[in-house]
């Protein structure tokens, strides 16, 4: 981090200890509290910088309302220690400074107050050009990065990265942006929905995604080898389906954000910079909502873990889910089984769990399947017994975490057996989605310089009980383009909007985002979108498109934007079968 905005960042602090010394009146009051409130910053950041690879947002303070489940996943030692800190320190204070008094004229405390609010408000337009605020942050060397939250963090540290990512905008509107354009690709992809349509058939089938959490190949991760294969009925099917490699915007997080493309078929990588999480930054504040959900009779989402993380339930709702189903509201306590010491449900009890739930639910019905049981952290008394060892040479913790791991990967194969030969076994026709939505954060090691692409490679597989689906595998798709390729694997019928997804999953490069760490990279393009060649693997820029694949990104980015920022002129008509 530089030193000139490490004095912006000691200034923001400065203010605001003498914000709380003017109200408070008390000095050893206002030194306990200062000092907590920075240690918390401090152990939140390091662990999230840890884990992620990236600082606090502003958006995670929406998740302060679940904090009892957050807290379960930061290690013991380091929230015992925390919390020890904290208690010394605010006994310390009291008896250091409970005899020093303030005596601050009323105008002096009104001076206290107002210049750091007043500085405050105008932080959130630190990344607005043109505003005072920018101006003074460029004289301090502030410098937004969007595009590699980890690089963000080490150039502006966590207080100045979290300010600029105040105030932010969901998506830069296009060029031309207006109802006239609108209504031209309206029009454009009206037509090509009905020449598709003319071979296909009206949907009758319930589809289930599935949203393995942390779920991906720890054989195809360089430098990691292990004495087995840990995934070996996933391997196997996914050389008879429609299969192959998905593109993670995330690395060791991310899980909302791969759950909201693949629902909506919308890219991050469209966004802007600034919206890192959809849920919880733009779907509670929009008028309309698309979710794949809402072309199915009844739609059903489940998630063993609570219902508040990301803002689900709001969320769910306003996607028109008739129900949510999480712990402690809806999931009967047979079926939150775990195995062993791992303190998440197990994917096979959730599979049970939607398998019970089939038995009652219409015949076009559509579930939206979150796991939990690979979530981090990956304890090595997770599982009595572990049949798996790292033969490479990685560092202790390292070769702990990626063992037990991989093990959680095991009841996962085997719990997608059990899944798919029972759904085998049905009247009713069903498919399923099934994909891993980042890797684990745990590979130390890994030169995420040169391997940006393949730390965000995760397994995913389309199947179906009764119809032939494409077996083409080893393709590699963005989530956004999952419900578009179901659609043409069964030949459904499709709306225009699923007509442009079908250009985009065919003709684009992979859109994403966040998917490399070197700023210095020439193949890192300005702002938050990367492409990604689907045959090499490599970042591309926009430049290397064809005129058509241009034109057809644009047309895209207008959907994306009026769909979720602008007007929604074309957002009926597109949704409509033609």
């Amino acid at each position: 981090m530089r030193s000139r905005v490490q004095v912006l960042a000691i200034l923001v602090l400065v203010l605001l200890f003498v914000l709380l010394l003017s109200v408070t009146k008390s000095y050893w009051g206002t030194v306990a509290l200062y000092l907590n409130i920075v240690l918390i910053i401090s152990v939140v950041n390091y662990e999230k910088y840890s884990l992620r690879k990236e600082g606090v947002l502003p958006s995670d303070l929406l998740m302060l309302k679940s904090m009892g489940k957050i807290l379960e996943m930061v290690n013991p030692v380091i929230l015992f220690g925390s919390v020890l800190i904290v208690i010394v320190l605010s006994v310390a204070s009291y008896f250091m400074f409970r005899s020093v008094k303030v005596n601050m004229p009323v105008m002096a405390r009104c001076v206290g107050v107002v210049v750091p609010i007043f500085c405050f408000w105008g932080l959130f337009n630190i990344q607005n050009q043109g505003t005072i605020a920018y101006k003074v942050g460029q004289i301090f060397g502030d410098n937004p990065i969007y595009y590699d939250s980890a690089e963000a963090v080490e150039s502006n540290g966590p207080i100045i990265n979290f300010v600029n990512n105040l105030n932010v905008t969901s998506m830069d509107k296009p060029i031309n942006y207006s109802k006239k354009t609108m209504d031209k690709v309206v029009t454009k992809y009206t037509k090509y929905a009905k020449k598709l349509n003319k071979h296909r058939d009206a949907n009758n089938t319930t589809v289930i995604f599935i949203l393995s959490e942390s779920f991906s190949d720890p054989t195809n991760v360089p430098g990691v080898k292990l004495n087995s294969d840990p995934i070996p009925y996933t391997r196997e099917l996914m050389k008879n389906t429609n299969s192959g490699s998905m593109i993670s915007d995330g690395y060791g997080g991310g899980t909302a954000n791969m759950e909201y493309q693949a629902l909506t078929g919308l890219s991050m990588g469209n966004f802007s910079a600034t919206l890192p999480t959809p849920y919880t930054q733009l779907v509670p504040s929009q008028r309309k909502v698309f979710s794949i959900n809402t072309l199915f009779d009844h739609s059903y989402a489940i998630h063993p873990y609570s219902g508040t993380l990301y803002s689900r339930e709001e969320v769910f709702k306003k996607m028109k889910f008739n129900d949510f189903y999480y712990l402690n509201h809806g999931i009967p306590n047979n079926y939150t089984k775990k195995i062993s010491k791992n303190p998440y449900v197990s994917d096979k009890s959730t599979y049970k769990f939607l398998l019970d739930k089939l038995k009652t639910s219409p015949k076009n019905s559509f579930y939206q399947i979150s796991t939990m049981q690979n979530h981090m952290p990956y304890n090595k008394d997770y599982y009595k017994n572990n049949d798996f060892k790292v033969t490479s040479h990685l560092s202790k913790n390292e070769k702990s975490q990626v063992e037990t791991y991989a093990q959680g990967l095991k009841y996962t194969d085997e719990a997608n057996q059990y899944l798919l030969e029972r759904l085998s076994k049905l009247k009713q026709n069903v498919s399923v989605v099934f994909y891993g939505d980042h890797l684990p954060g745990i590979y130390d090691h890994l030169n995420f310089q040169k391997y940006s692409v393949q730390a965000h490679e995760t397994p995913y597989f389309i199947w179906s009980n009764h119809k032939q689906l494409n077996k083409e595998n080893n393709q590699v798709m963005g989530t956004y383009g999952f419900a578009s390729a179901l659609f043409d694997d069964e030949k459904t019928k499709i709306t225009p909007y699923f007509a442009l997804l079908h250009k985009v999953n065919s003709e684009l490069p992979v859109i994403a985002s966040k998917v490399s760490s070197k700023t210095s990279d020439p193949n890192l393009p300005n702002g938050s979108m990367n492409l990604i060649d689907k045959k090499k693997l490599n970042l591309i820029t926009d430049d290397k498109l064809s005129k058509t694949q241009k034109k057809l990104l644009r047309e895209y980015q207008l959907v994306q934007y009026d769909f979720t920022a602008g007007k929604y002129y074309a957002f009926n008509k597109l949704l409509e079968l033609p």
